[in-house]
């Protein structure tokens, strides 16, 4: 008798911790695991110049992850991502904007990111052509684009304006954090009260139901592929300000890492609650992760697997918290 009652109060305490696991995205789980570590074996890396460090390097992938989470909300996706970073790093460290404006320097990337998203969104939206086909033949253009015109070498440096996007701080505060942080709040505003915002929720929801209900997917989805190439091209300017120099090779690891970003964050295809917040963390996670391997001398084969293993176990995250409230 005791047996039997004991039971329904295990399984009480198991939805109980089920809950609780659900109340965060991997992200967060992610950041308290590497505090941990670091408390034991790098407590330099939790002083405020390091973690400083890590939330400037975090920033252009935070954009990247957030363009890639506006996709998968809309059961999109964009592929394109890596170019996007390729090209405005060539754009801002060649000779192309070196005599203009400083104003002009920052803004004709980002039309260009724009540019990019709206002709994904017309094929994609508008012809309704696969994201996965359209978006990969974008960023493989790109990348052709860019190794042409630079002939397959790195270009010169990046403009004053860019690099003081990149590294330089405002009261101590780096600008590319504030220029990340003070976007993820209007966006996370915008999605929050905006009619965008409820029409993301409501096509990633149900595409079908929301086209026969008469809501305006294409429109939705065309705006949600511009704002991912602003996103990205953000975040490209961020990365290349950071880096200070041209690259014939930068954004190959955007794409992939941007999903697991996204993943991290707590978002799916078509749902996901936690989204900005989520994928803020996620960024911070991710970087953090890499220079805890770095401080500890990892290999670079070990850096890999440990990163493949931390976006696999956030991949099963949400399937394994469904089964505890099954």
């Amino acid at each position: 008798m005791a047996m039997t009652e004991t039971a329904p109060c295990v399984r009480h305490r198991h939805l109980r911790i089920a809950g609780l696991v659900q109340l965060c995205p991997p992200s967060i789980w992610l950041i308290a695991g590497l505090v941990a570590v670091s408390l034991a074996l790098a407590p330099t890396l939790l002083s405020p110049g390091f973690q400083w460090v890590i939330l400037r390097q975090a920033a252009p992938l935070g954009f990247a992850i957030c363009a890639q989470l506006l996709l998968m909300r809309c059961n999109s996706i964009d592929l394109s991502l890596g170019g996007v970073f390729l090209l405005t790093n060539y754009l801002t460290t060649s000779s192309l904007l070196s005599q203009m404006n400083p104003v002009l320097v920052v803004a004709v990337p980002l039309l260009a990111g724009m540019l990019i998203g709206a002709v994904n969104g017309f094929f994609i939206a508008i012809q309704r052509a696969s994201s996965v086909v359209v978006t990969l033949a974008m960023g493989t253009i790109l990348t052709g684009m860019v190794l042409y015109l630079s002939s397959g070498n790195p270009p010169g440096s990046a403009h004053s304006a860019v690099v003081w996007l990149g590294r330089d701080r405002v009261a101590g505060v780096p600008v590319a954090v504030m220029v990340w942080l003070g976007a993820m709040i209007v966006l996370a505003l915008a999605l929050r009260g905006l009619v965008y915002g409820r029409m993301v929720r409501a096509i990633g929801a149900n595409p079908t139901a929301a086209l026969i209900s008469g809501l305006p997917v294409v429109r939705t989805f065309f705006v949600s592929h511009v704002l991912a190439g602003l996103f990205a091209a953000t975040g490209g300017l961020l990365q290349a300000g950071y880096i200070g120099m041209g690259s014939v090779r930068l954004g190959f690891d955007v794409v992939m890492v941007s999903i697991a970003g996204a993943i991290l964050g707590g978002v799916t295809f078509g749902g996901g609650r936690r989204s900005i917040l989520g994928a803020v963390a996620a960024a911070y996670a991710l970087i953090f992760l890499i220079n805890l391997m770095t401080t500890l001398r990892f290999a670079e084969p070990s850096k890999l697997i440990v990163q493949g293993l931390v976006i696999a176990l956030a991949a099963l995250f949400p399937n394994l918290s469904s089964r505890n409230r099954d």
